[in-house]
């Protein structure tokens, strides 16, 4: 662990509302899919503020509020997995061949002892990922997803393979089956843990040439992570972290080095290419994608599950990622990873019009940070 300042600002305190629902509740595809009853999820302790980003919307928040910041390597190594389920799950017909020798979506089932409210999906998302991993051309894809830091706990395991599961959901169709029966950063782990990340990130480039874009954009932002997780934190690099773009009119942006992980939209479209921007009248340029903060995507992936709870059928979905991100003691925001299956027994609503309630300031802050590149 390494804690390093970035900035002389002084630190202030979130005082923005805190989520006083399941986290789950507050994902679109809760009232879209008319999911209710939450049948399970991972434990979430603390106080939490309202998003469906909490990654890269808990940064931004930190980085306009001069809040401290903490990261650890499952925070960042599954943000990058779950933008890849994006891409993959955009592009799932041109990487079939890739992924699977099979047409359509092969049934995976995981059977387990107990019912409804008392078997342990957790396990059983486990499971499943063993049953893809000999289904798959790539019987290692599933070490090379889950997290394995110093860091990792078994609700990242959890949150892993639902990620890996949803990931791969154009490829299979999964089954539960239930029988009756018994102002600074501090970055977590080692140094090794942010080294494995950057290790493992090249086998990206097996799944299509954008990802070859991509991985160069991780490369430099993972050799930062690790200068300082060994005590040598570039301060320059933190500082740019994020940025607001915005001429008071038209589309907000976001740039800097948390643009990286917003490159694949919501439906695995590729939106990483965009580095300069007219802002009526100067172009704003930028080492890193410039994202229209409208087309930031959910930090989340979610997965239909047949349920069958000793004969009797229930569809559910299963979200797992960067649901929300945590406030501790009122000054830290730390990006919050957990899981839910939940029931669809509720009533579909239809998609909004309009973009997630929670959007970004429309102006920067004036501050030796958030003013960085005025």
């Amino acid at each position: 662990m390494v804690t390093f300042p970035v900035s002389a600002k002084q630190t202030e305190k979130y005082d923005n509302a805190f989520v006083n629902v399941p986290l789950v509740v507050s994902q679109k595809e809760f009232q879209q899919e008319g999911c209710g009853t939450i049948v399970q999820s991972s434990p979430s302790k603390g106080k939490f503020g309202r998003t469906d980003s909490g990654f890269v919307k808990g940064i931004i928040e930190a980085y306009n509020h001069h809040h401290n910041l903490v990261l650890r390597p499952d925070d960042v190594w599954l943000a990058i997995m779950i933008q890849f389920g994006l891409y993959v799950n955009g592009n799932a017909e041109n990487l079939r061949h890739i992924f699977v020798n099979h047409e359509g979506q092969r049934e995976l089932k995981v059977i387990r002892k107990g019912s409804l409210f008392t078997v342990d999906f957790g396990s059983m998302a486990v499971k499943m990922v063993n049953l893809m991993n000999a289904n798959l051309v790539d019987s290692t894809l599933g070490q090379w997803i889950l997290p394995s830091f110093t860091t990792t706990t078994h609700h990242d395991t959890i949150v892993g393979s639902v990620v890996m599961m949803a990931s791969m959901k154009k490829y299979f169709k999964y089954v539960f089956e239930l029988e009756c029966g018994i102002p600074e950063v501090t970055l977590l782990g080692t140094v090794e843990d942010w080294e494995n990340i950057r290790q493992r990130i090249e086998k990206l480039q097996d799944y299509g040439e954008v990802m070859h874009e991509w991985v160069e954009m991780l490369e430099s932002i993972l050799d930062e992570f690790i200068l300082a997780a060994k005590n040598k934190p570039n301060v320059e690099f933190w500082r740019r972290v994020c940025h607001d773009i915005s001429n008071g009119s038209g589309p907000t942006y976001i740039s800097g080095w948390v643009s990286a992980f917003c490159v694949f939209n919501e439906d695995g479209k590729w939106q990483g290419s965009k580095k300069c921007v007219d802002m009526g009248g100067y172009d704003f340029n930028s080492d890193y994608p410039i994202i229209d903060t409208n087309d930031i995507p959910p930090g989340y992936l979610t997965v239909d599950v047949l349920v069958i709870d000793n004969g009797v059928k229930h569809k559910s979905m299963m979200f797992a990622g960067h649901l929300a991100y945590e406030v501790r003691d009122e000054t830290t925001i730390v990006p919050h990873l957990s899981w839910s299956i939940v029931l669809k027994d509720g009533t579909p609503k239809p998609k909004p019009k309009y973009s997630y309630e929670q959007e970004l300031p429309s102006e920067p802050e004036d501050c030796d940070l958030c003013g960085l590149f005025d």
